[in-house]
């Protein structure tokens, strides 16, 4: 099957090729080939003004955008379907990540239109366009509940939800740093890779050839650090956490925290603790999990996420059922 069913000529950042000149409310739409420095500014600045104040707000980058809608193992850029106003300026985008091997379904980011373009019609064009395109399943990243109207622009578009999460944070102390029983990072062990592939087998339920790609997927983040990889090789349980800055705000995001019971504890804390030390205005964390143990480190919950998936998909059944490997923060 091939990958993609049809798409239109790029023209480049600022001048996408328009699809057989369509025009929503006076907004061009089109595709475009590839992620130039221009574009994933535009993008990184619509995405930032369209989560501020929302649960799902954290900094957004041009460098994230780069690294999270290009394919970690293959470099391949995303399906990225944009809209111009008629001065040029970026009006609303939808991109498809495209799955890497073992990955049951593509990521769909978006659609991010500017206030001005909203209640348009554009944010379902945008939509249609991108899935039109495409023979994938799709997964969303995470989609607030506190954000008016965009669960129901999904499941009005026919799409259930695949996953709940819960969305926690942390601001900045004002105390001094709490003190944490010293944990290994990245930086100190010599078979990471053999280590990262078996927390993803034995906790985060990867299957092995899912499981031997993930330290390359973290590596291909921009917010990466071998520093703040934290592990504990007496239990085998990990914790990533992925520090983000923009000119305005700074993050700690707990990705993935892998481990036993008695391991998770430690291994918050710790990470609470690093944002302190590198003096992050706040810490995030989205999880599927109890939140629980996160809440007894410090941190409070803020709000709700759901995934949604393609309505072309079958009901559970369709291919892996658990998904493990669209099971961390869906938007980083």
């Amino acid at each position: 099957m091939n990958d993609i069913k049809r798409v239109d000529p790029g023209g480049g950042d600022r001048s996408a090729v328009p699809d057989a000149q369509v025009n929503i409310a006076g907004y061009r739409i089109g595709f475009v080939d590839g992620l130039s420095a221009s574009l994933c500014e535009e993008v990184a600045d619509l995405a930032q003004r369209g989560i501020a104040g929302y649960c799902d707000d954290r900094p957004v980058s041009a460098s994230l955008v780069r690294s999270r809608l290009t394919n970690a193992l293959t470099g391949a850029p995303p399906v990225l379907v944009v809209a111009r106003d008629g001065s040029g300026a970026l009006a609303g985008w939808c991109a498809v990540r495209r799955p890497e091997p073992g990955e049951p379904r593509a990521r769909l980011w978006g659609p991010v239109v500017a206030p001005p373009a909203r209640r348009t019609g554009l944010g379902q064009r945008l939509l249609e366009r991108v899935v039109a395109a495409v023979e994938w399943p799709l997964v969303t990243t995470d989609v607030p509940l506190d954000r008016p109207g965009a669960a129901d622009f999904f499941t009005g578009a026919g799409w259930r939800v695949l996953h709940t999460v819960t969305v926690l944070h942390r601001p900045a102390p004002c105390g001094p740093t709490a003190r944490f029983d010293r944990l290994v990072t990245a930086e100190e062990v010599e078979d990471l890779a053999g280590y990262v592939a078996r927390a993803a087998q034995r906790f985060g339920g990867h299957a092995p050839a899912s499981a031997q790609a993930t330290l390359d997927r973290w590596r291909d983040d921009a917010r990466f650090r071998p520093e703040n990889l934290l592990l504990d090789p007496s239990t085998g349980s990990l914790l990533l956490a992925l520090a983000q800055r923009n000119a305005a705000t700074s993050e700690l995001l707990l990705a993935e925290v892998w481990g036993t019971p008695a391991a998770r504890p430690r291994l918050i804390k710790a990470a609470l603790a690093l944002a302190d030390q590198n003096t992050l205005d706040a810490v995030r964390a989205v999880t599927r999990d109890d939140p629980a143990p996160f809440v007894a480190g410090g941190m409070s919950v803020l709000g709700t996420c759901h995934l949604f998936a393609s309505p072309d998909e079958q009901q559970p059944g369709h291919g892996s059922t658990s998904d493990p490997a669209q099971g961390g923060p869906a938007c980083p």
